[in-house]
């Protein structure tokens, strides 16, 4: 599964200290990894055979121990074995954050399966989400996620430069030593994107790359484009060529791929995830669109409530065939895609393709010094206040934001103040203003624009977050 031009250290880890580890752990990730190194190969029908087979077991189960489906399948007199049976999916109910957060014990299994532990999302759409995992299906994102990270040549124990979130609240000291250590081993460095506001910020990360020389570089679209731009305004190049430069969490646009080949010298590789599924699709070596996590998800697109065809723009909707403490089964994501409409892809893959994924625009922010913060900072903040039900930033003056938030129950004071002390840390110049509403504006597409910046020529469009650790190299 891990590209055979390994240097020493990182083999090692690899195929050695990892999986030894895992088992000592009890974790089904290296059995998980021998499997998928195996049917990404199979022909399109073992692996819906395969996908069938998985979703059989995760119904039963979601049929005997979670209410909503319980109940659901009483009341339209259907079975599991007729659904298997006609292999239709639309006979299955649609499901959305909304319809989770209205009542989330119904959709929880009762009892949970042993070891499982709570997840919450960004909310990049506006709307954060708690959900339930069970350790087998983490072990299953972990395994596809290092797949797809490892077609770009990003394997653990490689160096590489993580630009991306960073922690806002921070963690107990325990939680920091573990990760630092298991960063350690895996040989992950990181800057933080948030603190990359002016030139002399960027100059820095560009400094840390000259020092570290990775193999690798993970990093968000926006915040690559941002080094590039600089790049060319002072000259600079890596002193050591990258093997290759992976990209999430945002749609990547064709300049900003020429911008990173021509700086970097090196392929560009695009990823979709997010944290209710991690890595859900991943670019190969042959550059023909992203493959899914066809062992991990079954993926639909929908044009107006059908089967989109080949090429056809429709509603992503993705089932989880192994989170069985809380079952995501024809899940709306909110984001929109196409299957590839070409034939098989040159690199002998049979996993089903899609096209860029079409996100949630979520516009820059600027300060009155000339800096700018990517909207994906406000996701990565709110989402740690479980009282923030909805939310939208707006920039209104160039020294003043609005924090529009619907509220589940009352935000404690110390909670309010914050998130205002974030704001104003993060945005020197800019003063932050809280704003209860009764309710978040959604757009005719039934989006939350939840970033609206002064100059929306700066806007960007991008899937929900899923940061490295939530995207093939998690904590250990």
């Amino acid at each position: 599964m891990y590209p055979a031009d390994l240097p020493p250290y990182a083999r090692l880890y690899c195929h050695l200290l990892q999986p030894v580890f895992e088992r000592l752990r009890g974790k089904i990730t290296p059995r998980v990894e021998k499997t998928i190194s195996r049917t990404q190969w199979l022909g399109p029908e073992a692996l819906q055979d395969m996908q069938w087979r998985e979703l059989a077991v995760l119904l039963a189960w979601a049929v005997d121990r979670v209410d909503f489906y319980r109940q659901w399948f009483a009341d339209n007199r259907l079975t599991v074995e007729q659904v298997v049976a006609q292999r239709d999916l639309s006979l299955l109910p649609l499901v959305d954050k909304q319809t989770i957060t209205a009542q989330p014990s119904r959709f929880l299994a009762d009892p949970l399966p042993a070891g499982s532990y709570p997840k919450t999302t960004g909310g990049t759409l506006g709307q954060p989400l708690s959900f339930m995992l069970n350790p087998e299906s983490d072990h299953w994102r972990q395994a596809v996620s290092r797949r797809g990270y490892a077609w770009a040549g990003v394997a653990p124990g490689r160096r590489q430069l993580h630009v991306w979130s960073s922690d806002l609240i921070p963690l107990p000291r325990a939680a920091q030593f573990k990760r630092a250590v298991h960063r350690m081993l895996l040989r992950q460095h990181y800057v933080s994107y948030y603190r990359m506001l002016s030139p002399q910020d960027t100059d820095r990360a560009l400094r840390r790359i000259d020092r570290l020389r990775p193999d690798n570089l993970v990093i968000y679209p926006s915040a690559a484009e941002v080094l590039c731009t600089r790049a060319r305004q002072t000259g600079w190049r890596p002193r050591r060529p990258l093997v290759s430069v992976l990209t999430g969490a945002e749609t990547l646009f064709d300049h900003q791929r020429e911008m990173i080949q021509e700086v970097f010298g090196c392929p560009v590789f695009e990823t979709y995830g997010s944290r209710e599924f991690m890595l859900m699709a991943a670019e190969c070596p042959a550059h023909q669109g992203m493959h899914v996590s066809a062992e991990n998800l079954m993926m639909e697109i929908l044009a107006d409530g059908r089967p989109a065809e080949p090429g056809e723009l429709g509603e992503v909707v993705v089932t989880d065939l192994h989170n069985f403490a809380q079952p995501f089964i024809r899940y709306r994501v909110g984001d929109t895609s196409a299957w590839l409409d070409q034939g098989p892809c040159a690199c002998g893959r049979s996993l089903p393709r899609i096209t860029k994924v079409e996100g949630k625009v979520v516009d820059m922010i600027v300060t009155p010094d000339g800096r700018r913060l990517t909207g994906h900072f406000f996701p990565h903040l709110l989402k740690d206040f479980p009282a923030v039900e909805r939310y939208q930033i707006e920039q209104d003056r160039e020294d003043h934001i609005i924090i529009r938030l619907k509220l589940r129950h009352d935000l404690a004071d110390e909670d309010s103040r914050l998130i205002l002390d974030k704001f104003r840390q993060t945005l020197p110049g800019v003063e932050p203003e809280i704003e209860v509403v009764d309710e978040v504006k959604i757009a005719p597409t039934g989006k939350v624009r939840i970033t609206i910046g002064l100059d929306n020529q700066h806007g960007m469009t991008g899937p929900d977050i899923a940061g490295p650790g939530d995207a093939g190299q998690g904590e250990a």
